[in-house]
Parts: structure tokens; sequence; C-alpha cells
């Protein structure tokens, strides 16, 4: 008796031992990954999010749909601003540990990744699992830009929602279907990409369908409840950047089918093929000689890539970011989960060549994913330090200087706008330098101009002074020049049409808006203050310049026009 207890009690240490290396090998494999990105400072939607939870109470976010309009009327996640005000609250305007919070948070996904598939696989196969996740272009990332903690928090209560839920079947105790329903409302209060867990359950290979069903009811009311609370917040039940209407129409599927076909070349850059041939060798073997008909493996494909349809066409999946997230987990998960009952299998049957080639897979994908991935995050990483070195201008300086914001901030000017109200906020009385976003702005006023250098990533004094660049930029523009435009902003949308060239580039320039390149004509879902000043400015293949009168935006009013023959 005594001898059996030891050998329980050796057994329950080497399964903490395990735990415990498991956990620290992927927290320092996370650091070791990310390190560099402690010195980052306020980057891309950071400075508008701390404004917003500045000036609202969280629970504002969550119950008034005018304030949370205000700042994302396409999209309902409120853990995003509650989690920043977590980190306000416990560090103060200390970007540093932000991003420690990000890394945790990151290390937890792999760490809840290991746990789920240890569900079904084997322990050394979830390990490899898990570290492929964190070696991903995506995972690398989701570090690099604290506004997509919601996407990794997210997927933290997501995970532990399908293990609650899994193991309540498994054992029957209530506790775990509270703690799954509990858990699912923190994920889809976090981003709503991860509603769909919902209807991954019913097709899980656990218990009876019965019971799965049944258990299930939860979840059900949860959705509804979701379904409602998203309607009225947003006063539309669908998300994203485009019109419901244009997702059945020819050219957005052509788009679909076109972005989507891109992702492995996302993910493996140039070994793309190499991802594509062994993950269908992988999963064909699979199909094959577990006799699988696969149906989980495509119900959870297709729950994954439905939510990415309505970003397709704006902004755009353009990188293996955020958005690729959750498709990224659920490749390590399938990898890791295909390869084991294949290794499994092929022990069973006596097979020792079979089982050696059935490592292959999680082998060889950890070797391809980390050299695209860090050169990828290289290269964000390159722009991130714009916004870096830029906050940290605006938060050292006041109004006695000058600067041109980069081409990485004129698209989301709203960073060097919201920072320097956050700015005055936190230190009343306090001012920022002046943003130039266009020379159309350059007056006598300003004495010291400074811009961003990418060759020392530093700010430096405007070579030729304020005179020779305003004498060139007189020298570019044409005031005569023919230009027309048309534009309305309605319910959230904002339309426009210019002309009348065909060719050249048209940009809205707002000291207010920013730089925003666009098309001769367009509908984009955008938020919009009331009367913000733009001009349209016109660039000619021949580079010379055409502004427009100064404009401004009203709220659901009739269409304005302007133009000049």
């Amino acid at each position: 008796m005594l001898e059996g207890s030891s050998i329980s009690l050796r057994h329950l240490n080497n399964n903490i031992l395990h735990l415990a290396a498991v956990i620290g090998g992927l927290a320092a494999a996370t650091l070791l990954l990310n390190f560099a990105v402690l010195a980052g400072n306020w980057r891309w939607d950071d400075s508008a999010i701390l404004l917003h939870l500045h000036q609202y109470s969280i629970l504002d976010d969550f119950i008034n749909p005018g304030i949370w309009q205000q700042f994302s009327p396409a999209n309902l996640t409120p853990w995003l601003i509650f989690s920043f005000e977590i980190d306000l609250i416990l560090f103060g305007v200390r970007p540093e540990l932000f991003y420690l919070h990000q890394l945790v948070a990151l290390a937890a996904v792999a760490v809840t990744l290991y746990f789920c598939l240890g569900l079904w696989i084997s322990r050394k196969f979830a390990v490899f699992g898990a570290f492929l996740f964190l070696l991903g272009t995506p995972s690398l990332l989701v570090v690099q830009q604290l506004m997509t903690r919601h996407y990794v928090e997210g997927l933290i209560f997501c995970l532990l929602s399908l293990i609650c839920f899994v193991l309540f079947l498994r054992q029957s105790r209530p506790m775990l279907l509270l703690l799954s329903s509990l858990f699912y409302i923190a994920a889809i209060t976090a981003k709503e990409t991860y509603v769909p867990l919902l209807l991954l359950l019913p097709f899980l290979p656990e218990s009876k369908l019965e019971l799965r069903l049944k258990a299930l009811l939860p979840m059900v009311i949860i959705a509804g409840v979701y379904t409602l609370w998203r309607g009225y917040m947003l006063g539309a039940y669908t998300g994203g950047y485009v019109a419901s209407s244009d997702y059945l129409s020819a050219s957005f599927i052509k788009d679909v089918m076109a972005s989507f076909s891109s992702f492995p070349r996302l993910l493996f850059g140039r070994f793309w093929f190499a991802f594509v041939f062994i993950y269908i060798l992988l999963i064909g073997s699979y199909a094959v000689v577990c006799r699988s008909r696969l149906t989980t493996s495509v119900v959870a494909a297709l729950l994954t890539l439905i939510p990415l349809i309505p970003l397709v066409r704006y902004p755009g999946i353009l990188v293996a970011d955020r958005y690729l997230f959750l498709l990224w987990l659920l490749l390590s998960f399938s990898v890791a989960f295909y390869s084991d009952r294949l290794v499994a299998n092929f022990a069973e049957q006596q097979r020792p060549a079979l089982l050696r080639l059935a490592y292959l897979p999680v082998a060889l994908l950890l070797l391809i994913s980390l050299p695209y991935a860090l050169q990828v995050r290289q290269a964000v990483a390159n722009s991130a330090k714009e916004f870096d070195v830029q906050a940290e201008f605006i938060w050292q300086n006041d109004d006695r200087l000058a600067f041109i914001p980069s081409a990485a901030l004129l698209p989301s000017f709203w960073f060097v706008t919201d920072l320097a109200e956050f700015k005055s906020r936190v230190s009343p009385g306090a001012t920022s330098p002046l943003p130039l976003v266009d020379e159309v702005y350059l007056g006598g006023k300003v004495s010291r101009l400074l811009q961003y250098e990418r060759d020392c990533s530093c700010m430096r004094e405007v070579e030729g002074g304020i005179a020779e660049r305003l004498s060139s930029f007189q020298d570019r523009l044409r005031p005569d020049a023919p230009l027309f435009l048309r534009y309305e902003y309605q319910q959230g949308y904002f339309s426009w049409e210019f002309g009348p060239y065909d060719s050249g580039t048209y940009h809205v320039v707002s000291d207010v808006i920013g730089v925003i390149p666009a098309p001769r004509s367009g509908r984009l879902r955008v938020t919009l203050q009331e009367n913000a000043p733009f001009y349209l400015r016109y660039t000619s293949p021949e580079d010379w310049l055409t502004y427009s009168e100064l404009q401004y935006i009203h709220h659901n009013s009739e269409s304005s026009s302007w133009h000049r023959d």
C-alpha cells in the first residue's frame, strides 16, 4: 500500500515538473522572441483607445451606443477598452508595461492551447502545437500592436470555454458548464470573431449528440442576447466596413477568393508552396489512415474563414496580422492533432518507418514558419518605430515646435490628434508640437519644423528651411486647374465622387482627419466628427498639384458638391 502511494506521489511530481517545464518554456519562448517590443511606445490606435477610456466610463462602452460608436461604429469590442483601463490604473502612462501585459497574454494563449490539445492528443504533440503557434507570423505581429489585445485575450477565453465544455461532457459537472458559458461571454465581448464557437461545439467528437445539444442551450441564449445587444450598440447586426449589400456581388466574391488564396503566402512567404504540399499530404494521410470524414475540421475552417469576408475589401487582409491570428491557431492545432493521430496509428500497427515520417510535418513547419515570421515582424517593427519616435516627440515637446508626420502616421492621423489631447488631459495645460500634414497648411507662424528620419530613427530639422519648402510647393501648385467633388456622410457612411481626372491620385487632406488616399468614387463606413474640415488634393502624373476649397463634413445632410472648371 505504501509502495502504491509512493508511485502515485512520484507520478504526481513528474506531472507537476512537466507542467512547470511546459509553462516555463512557452513563457521563455514568448519573451525571447518578442523582448524588443518592451522598448515600444504608443502606436496605431493606442492613443484613440487611451483618449476614449479617459473621456468616458467603462460602463458606457457596454450600454451606451452613442458613446461606443464614437470609438468604433463597425465593431463591438468593449473588452479592449476595459483591458487598457486596467493597465492604465495599474501602470499609469508607461507603455513598456502595457507591452509586458501583451506578452503575458500571448504566452497564456500558448499555454491554454497546450491544455486544449491535451484533451485529445499526447503531451509531446501538444507542446509542438503550442510552440508552432508562437513561431507564426500572426503571433509575432499581434505583440507589436497593443490595439490587438482583444484578439489575444479573447482567444484565451475562447479556448477556456472550449476546454470547460469538453470537460463538462466528460464529467457532467454543472460548474464546468457555467464556467464555459462565462468564458464564452468574455470571449465575445472581446471580439465578435469568437461568436462562432457556439456552432463548432455540436461537431466535437465527444459524448452523444443529444447531450452536446442540451449542453449548448446556455450558449444559445447568450448568443441570442449578444445579437440583440450588438444591434442595439451598433445600430446593425452585421459588422465590418463594407455595406452588407455588397457581399453577394460577383466582384466581391472574386475579391474574397483572391484574398483567401493569398493566405498561405502571407503566412509562409516564399515557402508557401511547401506549406500547402505538407499540409495537404498531412490532412490527406490522416483522412485515409484514420478513416475520418474531417467533418469537425471543415466546420472549424468555415467558422474561422467566414468572419474574415467583410474585411477583404477594407481594410484588406494584406499581412498575416491579427486577422489571421485565429486561423494560425487553428492551423497549429490541426497540424499537432493530425500528426499525433498518425503517430498513434502507426505505432499501433508497428510501422516504424511511417511512424518516423509522421513527425516530419511539425518539424518542417516549425522550421519554415519562423524565418519568414521574423522577416515580416522586422518590417512591421520598422513602421512601428515611426510611431514610437513621434509619440515620444509629441509627449516630450510643446507647441513651440512643429513637425511633419511621417507617411505611416498620415492615414491614421487620429494617432497624432488623440495623443495630443490625451496628453492635455493627463497634464492639464500641456501643449504638443503642431502637426503639418500638407504644405497647404504651411504658414508664417511656424519657426522650427522637424520630421522623422528613417536613417537614424529620430526627429531632425527639415533641410532647406520652411521658405525653401514653401517655394517648392508653390512651383508645383496649379490653383486654377479643373477639379470637382461630390460627397455626403449618412448614417456613418462617407460616400464620394471626385474628378475629372482618370489618372493621377486623389487625397483627402485635413489637419483633423489626416491624409487619406481615395479612388475616384466609393463608399466607406468610418467615424468622422461634425464640421471636420478637409481639402481634396489632386496629384497629376506630371507631379503638379491642385486643391479644392476648404470643405466640411456634415452629418446626415444633403449631398455637398464643389467644382472648378
